[in-house]
């Protein structure tokens, strides 16, 4: 990869995001609120929006289904189909050492990408009719700010002094027990 395409990269994905942005906002600006003013969720998104509004918002939820295929399904559906060729290939492996190496790269990163893109896709693609908000409120936590805060130690069990600890300790508690 050299720069040209790294820029380009990045510039896609900076613009892309500005713009869904700039659509969220829009979509947000034209709801009409004459009920409660109360967000009961732990961040307030489009979906939060649309629940308190009063106008219709069928037309909204349409674009919030097509957003969270794009922006959410296809990318977790890519990633996923990427690792099942990554994994047969490493299956054809032969020496055991290097096979297991090869897992231990691939399965911390399949690790991160799954917390973060299943939750969102719960969130975002259940039916209504399943519909808690305390439901929501765990899943948005989980996404937010529970894979975030895991990700340092998911990559972090790649390193083989953290790992040793980690066995070390779990060994010496269930000793003590």
């Amino acid at each position: 990869m050299n720069r040209r395409v790294c820029a380009t990269m990045s510039a896609l994905c900076w613009t892309v995001s500005a713009v869904n942005s700039l659509l969220i906002s829009l979509l947000t600006s034209v709801l009409d609120f004459c009920n409660s003013h109360e967000i009961s969720y732990f961040l307030c998104d489009l979906k939060t929006m649309i629940d308190l509004s009063s106008s219709d918002t069928t037309s909204k939820e349409i674009i919030i289904k097509i957003e969270d295929i794009v922006f959410a399904f296809v990318p977790f559906s890519l990633t996923v189909v990427s690792y099942v060729q990554i994994f047969s290939t490493i299956l054809k492996i032969r020496s055991s050492g290097i096979r297991l190496k090869a897992f231990s790269s691939c399965t911390s990163h399949l690790t991160t990408v799954i917390l973060f893109y299943v939750p969102v896709l719960i969130l975002y693609m259940k039916p209504e009719s399943e519909y808690s908000k305390e439901q929501d409120n765990l899943i948005s936590l989980l996404y937010v700010a529970v894979v975030p805060m895991l990700n340092p130690f998911v990559y972090s069990l790649r390193n083989k002094d953290v790992l040793d600890g980690v066995r070390k300790l779990i060994a010496r508690n269930i000793v003590s027990t």
